[in-house]
């Protein structure tokens, strides 16, 4: 090999082990969680893989977040369940049990839990609600600070699913499957959602996903990625400007349908090493998938 073309492989190594890019998934267990939740919704992965957090949108004022601890980080057959909180919130001047819970995301200090609230009938609530944790990472000590409606702007639509956070909290991104797009936000005080203003907007993705379930930026803001259960795989777009999602261009497309027929949420590890999807056929099977995911960024 000459030395030109040694260095151009070593930049072309650097860039896809730099920009959490990677080449496949590998599937490689699963946990079946159905004794816990008949309806598994939303996941996430503490960054040290020792917790995992999944919605579960039970009826009769039941929805509530499940947490696990697992003894081996990453290996998701070693969760062990360590409470089951209701997501009680304020609402008309009283408590209640927050409807639909879907997509779920911490604080990276573990001290701020948010939930997409929506459940696709017109004239319920959709929005995110807001959760301080006396306890970080203890989604037992959760209490509701606050919510932002969503139904503005280029969100109208009553089906809004995926959640995902620029890491310095100053942004906030939330996927719309009713118009089948993803909306930004701006946070005047950062991870304060009560605080989201300057909406922005992607183009419409329906010719690739109409059934959103989740979505994830990489860490560096250069890739989005989209999955849903209308062909039960993740689409990874680039985007023009990082943590900007108003241009966007789909790059490939990463299938789980082997698992799963009904993707219900996603989140990859914080290196991007692994992937993790929630699925539920709304009946006896609601289970989590674990993946390998090759040529991972870090």
């Amino acid at each position: 090999m000459s030395l030109k073309n040694f260095f151009l492989f070593l930049l072309f190594f650097l860039y896809i082990f730099g920009t959490n890019s990677f080449a496949d998934l590998q599937f490689k267990q699963s946990k079946d969680i159905s004794d816990d939740t008949d309806d598994l919704r939303g996941i996430f992965i503490k960054p040290d893989g020792k917790k995992v957090y999944v919605t579960n949108d039970e009826d009769d004022d039941d929805q509530s977040v499940i947490e696990y601890s697992l003894t081996t980080p990453f290996d998701i057959s070693t969760a062990v369940k360590s409470s089951e909180t209701l997501l009680t919130i304020q609402e008309g001047g009283s408590s209640e049990v927050m409807d639909n819970p879907h997509a779920i995301e911490f604080k990276p200090d573990g001290t701020k839990m948010y939930v997409i609230r929506s459940d696709g009938t017109a004239g319920n609530t959709v929005a995110i609600e807001q959760f301080s944790l006396s306890t970080p990472w203890d989604s037992s000590t959760i209490s509701w600070t606050g919510r932002t409606d969503l139904q503005t702007g280029c969100t109208t639509s009553i089906q809004s699913r995926g959640l995902d956070f620029k890491p310095d909290g100053t942004r906030v991104f939330i996927g719309n499957e009713g118009n089948d797009i993803i909306a930004q936000y701006d946070l005047a005080t950062p991870w304060d959602v009560t605080s989201m203003n300057s909406q922005k907007c992607s183009p419409s993705i329906s010719g690739d996903e109409t059934k959103m379930r989740n979505i994830q930026l990489s860490s560096d803001g250069n890739f989005l990625y989209v999955g849903g259960n209308d062909g039960d795989d993740i689409n990874k777009y680039s985007l023009t400007t990082p943590y900007n999602i108003t241009s966007i261009t789909l790059e490939t497309s990463y299938s789980v349908s082997a698992q799963t027929g009904d993707m219900r949420g996603f989140i990859f590890s914080s290196n991007f090493t692994k992937l993790y999807v929630t699925g539920d056929n709304g009946g006896t099977d609601d289970v989590i998938y674990e993946y390998d995911v090759d040529c991972a960024g870090t």
